[in-house]
């Protein structure tokens, strides 16, 4: 108890606790649209894309079970980035009752914390891959997790945004929806464009951040091509620039 709150393992055990409802409570409790209850369709990825929540909630409970060994207590890392990163799974947990129980903008807020929270997790692990501070174990435990629940927390934060707009009519459907749309999904495309530019863009967890937004990319302009043809190129156009930027790089 005295090790818990002098804070050694507090982030251990918050992590821990904060991993099983990320899991659980999308899984079991997350909202269920059907017909008219469903969200505007403004910049939703294909129907497929959201597979990707297969290998996060894998990488999250690995890396919760990784972070909880004894070993791991005085280890830097996991008190640099595990507060955000237990932060970020407290975040997608919450987010799924109050989706389910219709408070939207509540629900918009946890996924704005998700993103940010998640992104600083993956920015301290990336500085921390290229100063060479991670064995390649640690490396293996936590670069998948944080690189993957960064971009989706950016896209959901995105995608998620577009459909409150025009669901609480404060942007009409049709062209302004498409104009927020595409500007939203240009945003994204900046963010990684950015992330694959920096000088931590070659590290496992950036990796993994650009490959997960670009799936997302991927499937929007799979979900949007007969839709809105502006989503489906911004989609393509974002997706082509980080390809760009990487390609520079080497």
């Amino acid at each position: 108890m005295w090790a818990v709150a002098s804070g050694d393992s507090s982030p251990q055990v918050l992590t821990c606790a904060a991993a099983a409802p990320q899991v659980l409570l999308p899984v079991f409790y997350g909202p269920r649209f059907r017909g008219p209850d469903s969200p505007p369709d403004v910049i939703q990825p294909a129907p497929y894309a959201f597979t990707v929540w297969f290998p996060i909630f894998a990488s999250s409970i690995a890396y919760a079970v990784h972070q909880a060994r004894r070993t791991a207590r005085t280890r830097t890392i996991w008190r640099a980035a595990g507060w955000p990163l237990a932060g970020a799974f407290a975040s997608a947990g919450i987010w799924a009752p109050l989706a389910r129980a219709g408070r939207f903008w509540s629900a918009q807020a946890a996924l704005v914390s998700f993103a940010a929270l998640s992104e600083t997790a993956r920015r301290r692990v990336a500085r921390a891959e290229r100063r060479n501070e991670l064995r390649a174990a640690e490396v293996a435990a936590v670069a998948p997790a944080a690189g993957m629940l960064a971009a989706w927390g950016q896209a959901a934060c995105g995608v998620n945004l577009a459909a409150l707009l025009v669901d609480r009519t404060i942007v009409p459907a049709g062209r302004p929806a498409d104009t927020v749309g595409a500007a939203l999904l240009a945003t994204l495309g900046a963010f990684g464009a950015a992330a694959v530019s920096a000088p931590e863009g070659s590290t496992v967890s950036s990796r993994f951040y650009a490959g997960t937004l670009l799936w997302a990319f991927v499937g929007v302009v799979i979900g949007q091509r007969r839709r809105s043809r502006s989503a489906a190129v911004t989609a393509a156009g974002a997706a082509l620039t980080m390809l760009a930027v990487a390609a520079s790089r080497r």
